[in-house]
């Protein structure tokens, strides 16, 4: 799933589950839409809350990896070069 959509698909369900909930509980119509509008919005900036976590812990993993990468390359070249200055 595409990161993009995480922030939409938590406003949309968090505004069914709203909207089933003051219906269900008879409230008048300027509440559930009050109630609606502050639930998708609040939903939404923690969407994009998580999006950008994982995005932020993903370039670190992509940092981490490329320098392990790196020093491994670094060893090995090391290893191959070693035995060849000893002799």
């Amino acid at each position: 799933m595409k990161r993009k959509l995480i922030p939409v698909i938590m406003m949309l369900v968090s505004g069914a589950i709203c909207c089933l909930f003051t219906m269900v509980r008879g409230e008048s119509l300027l509440f559930r839409m009050t109630t609606l509008l502050g639930a998708m919005l609040l939903f939404y900036g923690l969407g994009w809350v998580l999006c950008s976590v994982l995005n932020y812990f993903d370039s670190e993993n992509e940092k981490r990896l490329a320098a392990e990468t790196a020093m491994s390359e670094e060893e090995a070249a090391e290893e191959e070069a070693g035995p060849g200055i000893a002799e």
